[in-house]
């Protein structure tokens, strides 16, 4: 069988997120449903969050040593410096 196993060159979820931006950008969306998307992008993503922060063995992290946190707080200042720049750009 041709192409069995095979992954999709495009996930599925890629090509629902570029549908969505489509959607959105027609203006046919309520403004009810935006409020609701929003709440909704909110919830989905504390409770993403708080599962990656749930399986977080701390032994193993404390084993780990102060490399890993080093990295960690350096991947994040990055991100922050980043973020923090497209702020100071588009305002």
């Amino acid at each position: 069988a041709s192409g069995a196993g095979r992954p999709s060159l495009v996930p599925l979820f890629v090509v629902g997120f570029l549908v969505m931006i489509a959607v959105r950008s027609t203006g046919w969306l309520p403004a009810g449903v935006l409020d609701g998307a929003a709440l909704t992008q909110e919830i989905l993503l504390s409770a993403a969050l708080f599962g990656l922060g749930s399986a977080v063995h701390l032994p193993t992290l404390a084993r780990t040593g102060a490399r890993a946190a080093a990295l960690g707080l350096s991947a994040w200042a990055v991100v922050a410096g980043v973020s923090y720049a497209g702020v100071l750009l588009t305002t």
